[in-house]
């Protein structure tokens, strides 16, 4: 049977649908079937009840006491004891569902079944794009050339420069500007001057800054060639210009005289405060040039270095001397010169000092209290170079130094007739080991600390590079040396200079 309700098929006894608990048979059909089962039963007469038993008590006993037979063999009530129909169906109590409750509970299935689909979707992408990311390497590993690019700043021998870095890991070649580099463990070096870069880039065009884009192409056997094109910015490139001396662009001067030593681009004009000196560029670059240094305590003197295709380069340089709180000067240049043991030395200081001197005097030092002049007369025992420092004492100041040289004269082949042989590691380790006397030896130029009217500089004698044995060289008078120049010295050693046996040299021969 067919609810009329919800539509759901029910069994031939169901008076109500089991689903909703729509009634599926009226009270009129429910009767009819009923009499169509049950036949007519004839009437059963009831007893009246009379005037005499309306007083009496009525119970069961009274109902049974009557006639129990006739009560329990009476077929009119086999109804009563009739077994009932288990089969019979009673409505159901049911409540109709909500119709909210149950939109809300299918939109929430539908949502969450939506999620879960969504979930399984991307977890399915991620997997299949891992896998043919694998796949897209391990076949681009040997179908096609793998390059990077990286690109940095440096200088060559000064001068700017920009480093192009390409790593590969299976290229073995590279080409940049019609050259070709090698590629050394999966790496290859192209470095450029930015100069060069600024004029092939620029076209003659003279701009403060340009943007270069170079194109490089790597080969590799059996793979098509793969080409990279790195940008960058250039900025005009200054002029070359290295500070030799001073190479820091600072020093102290002792003498009257300091030697600029610089190097440029050959062709380059050089100012110094404004005087042209191009004409003692050498046709390496190097250009030197004595200066008068006035006795101030800060000199400053301006370099400027102008080069075709490059801006100007401009740099200062301060030459300093040192500040005393009283003045200590004496008239002789250094170093002093005597021919004989007693030196002769004049100067001025203030009129209150009281000097004193690291040598023998042949008298007590004196000053004039009035203008503060002052004599000397010191001994120099041994022939060429001995040092001497003069010292001021004021009451109240800081003292006054000076450190100059007295120069005993004598010939050249006098002198180099007395030169004994250097034996490093005995003057190293005693300072005050054979003062005075002539060594000569020869060694390769080290380091140049100063050059002009004192010259100072660093030796090696050891003959081997490895294990250097360095001596401290003083030297006045023009001497151009550099670096790695072999060299024959004869001078008197005076002590050691950080370490290093000091020699102040008479005669420096260059082969």
């Amino acid at each position: 049977m067919l609810c009329p309700s919800c539509g759901t098929r029910n069994n031939y006894y169901h008076r109500y649908c089991y689903n909703c608990g729509y009634k599926l048979i009226t009270d009129q059909e429910e009767i009819k079937s009923h009499e169509k089962e049950q036949p007519q039963k004839p009437e059963v007469e009831q007893p009246s009840i009379d005037e005499k038993t309306a007083d009496q008590d009525l119970d069961l006993d009274y109902l049974f006491k009557a006639d129990k037979k006739s009560v329990w063999d009476d077929e009119d009530l086999d109804w009563f004891f009739e077994e009932p129909d288990y089969t019979q169906q009673f409505p159901l109590r049911r409540h109709r569902k909500d119709k909210g409750s149950s939109l809300a509970k299918r939109t929430a299935k539908i949502c969450a079944t939506i999620i879960v689909l969504a979930v399984l979707l991307f977890i399915g992408y991620i997997i299949v794009d891992q896998i043919s990311r694998t796949d897209d390497k391990a076949t681009g590993y040997g179908s096609r050339i793998m390059a990077s690019t990286f690109v940095e700043a440096t200088t060559i021998d000064g001068k700017p420069a920009h480093r192009i870095i390409v790593n590969t890991s299976n290229g073995e070649k590279v080409e940049a500007l019609g050259k070709v580099y090698p590629v050394i463990n999966g790496k290859a070096e192209i470095v450029y001057e930015d100069a060069f870069l600024y004029s092939y880039f620029s076209q003659g065009q003279q701009k403060d800054e340009i943007e270069a884009q170079l194109d490089i192409t790597i080969y590799g056997e059996g793979l098509p060639e793969a080409k990279e094109r790195v940008t960058f910015t250039l900025n005009t490139p200054l002029s070359p210009l290295t500070l030799i001396q001073p190479a820091s662009g600072e020093a102290i001067v002792e003498g009257k005289k300091y030697r600029i030593i610089l190097k440029v681009e050959p062709g380059s004009q050089v100012f110094i405060n404004g005087n042209n000196y191009s004409d003692l560029v050498d046709q390496e670059g190097r250009l030197e040039k004595d200066i008068e240094v006035p006795d101030a305590p800060e000199n400053v003197y301006e370099i400027r270095v102008s080069t075709r295709g490059y801006a100007d380069h401009i740099r200062n340089i301060v030459l300093k001397r040192e500040v005393m709180e009283f003045p200590l000067t004496i008239n002789q240049s250094i170093p002093v010169q005597t021919t004989d043991e007693w030196a002769k030395i004049t100067g001025t200081t203030d009129p209150q000092a009281v000097l004193e001197v690291s040598l023998e005097t042949r008298s007590q030092p004196r000053v004039d209290p009035k203008t503060g002049n002052f004599t000397l007369y010191v001994r120099a025992d041994a022939p060429g170079y001995t040092p001497c420092t003069i010292t001021a004492h004021v009451e109240g100041k800081d003292d006054a130094k000076l450190n100059l040289v007295i120069e005993r004269q004598t010939n050249e082949s006098e002198y180099t007739r007395r030169a004994w042989a250097l034996n490093y590691n005995q003057l190293k380790s005693d300072p005050d080991l054979h003062n005075g006397r002539i060594f000569v030896f020869e060694g390769v130029v080290k380091d140049i600390i100063a050059l002009g009217d004192k010259n100072a500089f660093t030796v090696d004698v050891s003959g081997n590079s490895s294990s250097p044995q360095l001596v401290y060289i003083e030297h006045w008078g023009n001497i151009s040396i550099r670096s790695g120049n072999k060299v024959r010295i004869f001078g008197n050693r005076w002590g050691n200079h950080e370490d290093m046996p000091r020699i102040l040299a008479k005669y420096v021969y260059r082969y």
